[in-house]
């Protein structure tokens, strides 16, 4: 049984035979890349004057923790802090993927240093209520020698990473802008990472990085025929990777353009990331993507405790002919992505799904007491299957309001509560903690 109409399933096999006709992509010419460019410096031009006021001059003062919380809570705090962020043998919380539910696991953080690097490696292993579970493993490496230019300190940062996530209920509501909340159905992914990523700062304003990984995706097959499963519902034509998972390598490249200081009191950081996929068995679902990350913070207020955050997110996938993105690599929008990235918040977490993306996002926030912030956001955003055709279906808008919990000198989120509406799909909350450490370093995109 199928759950796309005749009439949708011949549109997807219309654009399918679009996708096929292209002609291979230069790396920086074609039509293509030039209007990703133009998309891309029209995002830049409205943010153009908070750059000029971030990027000069004096660096921005790291954030002071805010005053005046209650003992009771001051002392949950610490508890919290010992049993999540000391050294040695730790608790672990946060979720393996949105959709997780309450997780718990043990993870244990060390760190070591000479002359020259300083070492911190860390593992965790964490399981859900709902039987997703995690292991992950993680080396760091931060040389922090100053350069012979007293202007620019070097603090190269390296990460040797491997991960593997097993999520048994993944939502798939079908490709494109106009997908249906009633086309749900659920797949079981694993997928297995390890590489090692780098990234540079080469001015007070600018770092530049790059890394390397081998991505090992495997759907698993769900037996209980009650279950409404994509690999029963959809084709490989309307769900591409379905029938077949190859191994991937994955190649990317970085730069980060932001204010100065330390990266938790930086108002403007413009994150730039170019992806090569290749498909190294099958040779169908080789893919490039280019993502832009831009986000801005607007303190204001003569107590301080005012702040206006706006965020915009980019992502273009190219292929060349014959080649396809496989449905659970592409980008997704609503609730949180597989990364835990909030998005459309008034939808179902995976609510649409294609190989472009566009968000934006504005948020209020105000502190009430110590580290609990009030938030209001606005979100608005829309998938599409090639720039071009971002004017195919409709804008999606959410917004909402909650509470945070935030660690007030590393801007950390350890908890947020939100309630999002607009969707016209019903009203959506999330409750959650965060874990501050998880022993993922700071690794680029995992």
């Amino acid at each position: 049984m199928s759950c796309v109409s005749p009439k949708n399933e011949l549109l997807i096999e219309t654009d399918l035979s679009d996708v096929t006709k292209r002609r291979p992509m230069k790396l920086f010419a074609g039509s293509r890349w030039a209007s990703y460019g133009f998309v891309l410096c029209l995002a830049l031009l409205c943010c153009s004057v908070a750059a000029q006021a971030q990027l000069p001059g004096e660096p921005t003062p790291s954030p002071t923790p805010a005053a005046g919380m209650p003992a009771g809570l001051n002392k949950l705090v610490d508890f919290y802090k010992k049993i999540t962020s000391n050294r040695g043998f730790r608790l672990v919380n946060g979720s393996v993927a949105p959709g997780s539910g309450t997780t718990v696991g043990v993870g244990y953080n060390g760190g070591d240093k000479n002359q020259r690097w300083r070492v911190n490696y860390g593992a965790s292993a964490r399981v859900s209520i709902k039987k997703y579970w995690e292991l992950d493993t993680n080396v760091r490496l931060i040389d922090s020698t100053p350069n012979s230019n007293t202007d620019i300190v070097d603090k190269m940062r390296m990460n040797f990473y491997a991960v593997v996530k097993d999520m048994p209920r993944l939502d798939f509501f079908g490709i494109g802008p106009n997908s249906r909340e009633q086309d749900r159905a659920v797949f079981h992914y694993r997928e297995a990472a390890a590489g090692f990523d780098i990234v540079k700062p080469v001015a007070p304003v600018l770092d530049i990085g790059g890394a390397i990984e081998g991505i090992f995706p495997r759907i698993i097959t769900i037996k209980n025929p009650t279950i409404r499963s994509v690999e029963r519902v959809y084709s490989n034509t309307s769900a591409p990777g379905i029938a077949s998972q190859p191994n991937f390598l994955h190649l990317a490249g970085f730069a980060e353009l932001h204010s100065s200081g330390e990266p938790e009191s930086r108002k403007l950081s413009y994150k730039f990331f170019f992806h090569y996929y290749r498909d190294g068995r099958d040779h169908k679902y080789s893919f490039r993507r280019f993502d832009a990350d831009l986000s801005n913070k607007f303190p204001f207020g003569k107590d301080g405790k005012n702040e206006f955050r706006v965020r915009g997110r980019l992502s273009f996938s190219d292929t060349s002919s014959g080649q396809r993105v496989p449905f659970y690599l592409m980008q997704t929008l609503g609730g949180s992505n597989i990364r835990g990235a909030d998005t459309l918040r008034g939808f179902r977490d995976y609510r649409f799904r294609d190989r472009d993306l566009l968000l934006l996002q504005l948020e209020y926030l105000r502190n009430l007491k110590g580290p609990i912030d009030f938030i209001a956001f606005y979100d608005t955003g829309k998938v599409a299957p090639a720039i071009s055709r971002l004017d195919v279906g409709r804008l999606r808008h959410t917004y909402g309001l909650g509470l945070v919990f935030v660690q007030r000198r590393l801007e950390d989120v350890a908890f947020r509560f939100y309630v999002s509406f607009g969707s016209g799909e019903g009203t959506h909350t999330y409750l959650g903690l965060t874990d501050p450490l998880g022993g993922r370093g700071d690794r680029l995109f995992r």
